[in-house]
């Protein structure tokens, strides 16, 4: 009887350092950081990709450092004062040095709550100070890239990497849309 209750007695201590060995290991899927928080309080070292050994008292949240697409159409304001449509994208992703700052001050919600509100706002500022027609032509990649500066420098702090921000689609008021057509097409004209 002694040697069967040692035997049980070794199957589940087995069996509980085996179930305990489960718990104190974690696997972080490629393209993604681990941010360790044990009860509140978050590592500052995220953990990479691959099998990792955590405290089995720790929660790890996944977060993607991956590129994203973030799409938005909005009106924006001209320098006359006109409105138009602009449909822009802005490709981002996590700094992975900053993912437990942003996970800390911001959370996991950080697309909305950073990037989408800051992303209109420097877009209406940037076309609020170009005439409507220099966003139809020539201009429309210096709007993008002062978009993409004023982002890096607003965004780049908290942890989020403006890669850029292409303009997609500009629409304006027809009735300047016409107008410019017109004034192209007799500038070509005149130079025939």
């Amino acid at each position: 009887i002694a040697s069967r209750l040692r035997g049980g007695f070794q199957a589940a201590a087995g069996l509980f350092a085996v179930l305990m060995l489960g718990c104190m290991v974690t696997v972080i899927s490629a393209g993604h950081i681990g941010v360790v928080d044990v009860f509140g309080n978050v590592s500052p070292n995220a953990l990479k990709a691959g099998i990792q050994f955590v405290n089995p008292m720790a929660r790890v949240v996944q977060m993607s450092i991956q590129t994203v697409e973030g799409k938005e159409t909005m009106d924006v304001p001209s320098k006359e004062g006109m409105t138009m449509q602009l449909e822009m994208s802005v490709l981002y992703h996590l700094d992975p040095e900053k993912a437990a700052q942003v996970y800390r001050e911001v959370g996991l919600d950080y697309e909305k709550t950073i990037i989408e509100t800051n992303f209109r706002s420097v877009a209406r500022g940037v076309t609020a100070s170009f005439e409507a027609k220099a966003l139809y032509t020539s201009e429309r990649e210096q709007v993008t890239q002062l978009i993409t500066v004023d982002l890096q420098k607003l965004l780049g702090p908290r942890g989020i990497i403006i890669e850029s921000t292409p303009m997609r689609k500009l629409t304006l008021p027809t009735k300047l849309l016409n107008s410019i057509e017109e004034k192209l097409s007799a500038d070509q004209e005149s130079q025939r």
